[in-house]
Order: structure tokens, then sequence, then C-alpha cells
């Protein structure tokens, strides 16, 4: 009896198989990394901030999948524990806004940021990171393209758009002096074709128990995510502040959030909307939480107070030699604020 049901279900499976081609999940996996658990304490020394609905664990990434899907790469995201979902019964703002209505795609406690080296050159690339994240990657390991998950995608697009517009107008103002009509509708539009091509804000995302997934379409990659490019993640709080501008220094509001929606670090006990456990005299320490790093360094020194180059890790494991005196390019901006290369007058 026992032999004849496990034969039916041999027969049932290879049915099932051929009616869907016989493709299966794994047949679908582009590449799979993964990370430490317990690793989610920055530089070794970061707190959670004070609060019921996010703790140790909770921003812990312990896998990066990727998954060819029709003309798209589905990324999955697993963390350590269950993802936790916005409530409608919890207020985010003065106004009475809920979580629920901030957060409309599933999450709310965290940003990941995905950093893609995809022509493997030292030298190449931009080495940069999104504002707020206090990160430098190396030489070896400069992105084309950078995807960035976050609960706001669409607020999250618009403050980095005016932040980069504004490094783009103050170097025009440096170099050539006043900026006319004419030149500032060119570096509008120079900034946004550059936002287009460089960044990408997932919008189709599910969240299922401690996973998130979300769509990348072949468009911006160029084709389904490679295991011979490099890969940057990186994990921070997210902050649902219903003004975002970058602040005075990109021409925004200076009471605004500048970190593009990361939560921050200060030193000493957290608070609520703030990590605990920073270094005293370093403001512009990294709040990341979670980080995946090549082999042969770890995320404690890439976070540490000596902050080297970040590197990208390879799924397949290809390594590129490296290059004497390769260096970041002269005009490539300050790390931990990305914008664009400026336009030409």
């Amino acid at each position: 009896m026992f032999v004849r049901s496990r034969v039916s279900a041999l027969l049932l499976a290879s049915s099932l198989a051929a009616c869907s081609g016989g493709k299966t999940r794994e047949d679908a996996l582009l590449f799979r990394l993964t990370d430490p658990v317990g690793d989610d304490h920055g530089d070794g020394e970061l707190v959670y901030p004070r609060r019921t609905d996010l703790g140790r664990g909770d921003l812990d990434v312990v896998a990066v999948a990727a998954f060819a899907d029709d003309q798209a790469t589905r990324f999955e995201v697993t963390f350590a524990h269950p993802i936790t979902r916005p409530s409608r019964a919890q207020s985010v703002d003065l106004e009475g806004a809920t979580i629920a209505e901030r957060a409309r795609h599933g999450f709310y406690t965290f940003n990941v940021d995905l950093y893609v080296d995809q022509d493997r050159k030292p030298g190449s690339g931009r080495t940069d990171t999104l504002p707020g994240r206090g990160l430098t990657l190396a030489a070896d390991s400069g992105w084309e393209k950078a995807v960035v998950l976050t609960p706001r995608p669409y607020e999250a697009r618009e403050a980095l758009r005016k932040s980069w517009r504004q490094a783009a107008l103050d170097a025009y103002e440096k170099k050539s002096g006043g900026i006319g009509g004419k030149v500032e509708s060119e570096l509008n539009a120079a900034t946004e074709q550059e936002l287009e091509a460089r960044v990408f804000f997932p919008t189709i995302i599910q969240v299922s128990g401690r996973t998130v997934s979300f769509l990348v379409p072949d468009r911006f990659l160029g084709g389904h995510a490679s295991a011979d490019w490099g890969y940057g993640v990186a994990v921070t709080g997210a902050t649902l502040e219903r003004r975002v501008a970058l602040g005075g220094m990109f021409g925004g509001d200076t009471n605004a959030n500048p970190r593009l929606m990361a939560m921050g670090i200060m030193p000493g006990e957290p608070v609520n909307d703030r990590f605990g456990g920073g270094r005293k005299g370093d403001p512009s320490q990294s709040p990341v939480v979670d980080l995946l790093v090549a082999p042969g360094t770890t995320q404690e020194e890439i976070l540490g107070p000596t902050r080297p180059g970040w590197s990208v890790v390879v799924p397949s494991g290809k390594t590129v030699a490296p290059v004497e005196d390769a260096g970041v390019p002269e005009d490539m901006p300050d790390a931990g604020s990305v914008g664009p290369s400026s336009p030409a007058p």
C-alpha cells in the first residue's frame, strides 16, 4: 500500500512537471548569497531603538537570492525574523496618518540598498552610496546600477532627484557662474536621465513571512541579474517622516530628514527613532545595521572608525585583479551622498 501510494505521488509530480514544462523554482534561480545570523549590530556596538515593533533579529538579513521572472529579475531578501507588517492602529505623525497609510507595500521598518557592479572593472563605476549610508565602495567595486527597496519608493525617488539636481546646479554655478533658465532646464533634464538610468525603486513588492520579494525589470539591468556581477547589500532602519527633503546643503528644508529614509545612529542609549551605540565625535558614522561583505573582510571592519573601502560580493566567486593606482575618479562625489555627474556646460 505504501509503495503504491508513493508511486502514485511520483507519477502525479511527473505529470505536473510535464504540464509546467518541467520548470521548478530552482531552475529559475540565478544566484543565492547567504549572510551570518546574528550580525545585525552594525560595527558591533549598534543598539536597536526602544520600540516594541523593532528588535534584534528584525533587520538581520540571512539570504539574498535572484530568480529569472519573465522579463525581470525577482530578488528575494530573507531576514532572521518575520517581517513586521504596517498597522492601521498606529499613528506615525501629528496629522494622524497611520503606518499603513504611509507604507503601502507591506513593510516599514527597513531599507535594502543593492549596489550592482556590472562591468567588474577597477576604477569604473560609482563608489558613493545613498545619502545617510556613510559608506564608500572599494575602487574595484564601483556600481553601475543601484536598486533601492524602501517603504515609500515614490517619495524616496523624488527626494533623491532633488538632491542630484541641486548638486548639479551647485557644480555648474561653482564652475561657470550664474545659471540661466535654459541651462537650468538642461541640468534638470540631465538629472532625470541620470536617475532613470542609474537607480531603480521597486514598487512591485510582496512580503511573506521572513521574506520580501521585488521585481527589477530587464530594461533597467540590461537583462537578468548575473552571477558574474558584484553585489553590495546594505540594510538600514527605515523612517517614515513625512518630509523627506535632503536638508539645506542640498537646497531643501533644513528641518527635514537628510538621510533618505534611513534611521540615524547616536552615541549612548537609543531612542524611539534612532539607533544607539554610536561613536562619540563621529557624526558621519554609518547607521547601516547589516552588510554583506566579501571574503577576507568583516562587517565590523567596514563599518568601524577606519572605514576601508567596501567590496561587493560576486556570487560566482570570480574576482578582479587589482590595478595599481586605480583610485577613485577625481570627479566622484563624496561618500554618503549619491549625485549625478555634472553635465557639461
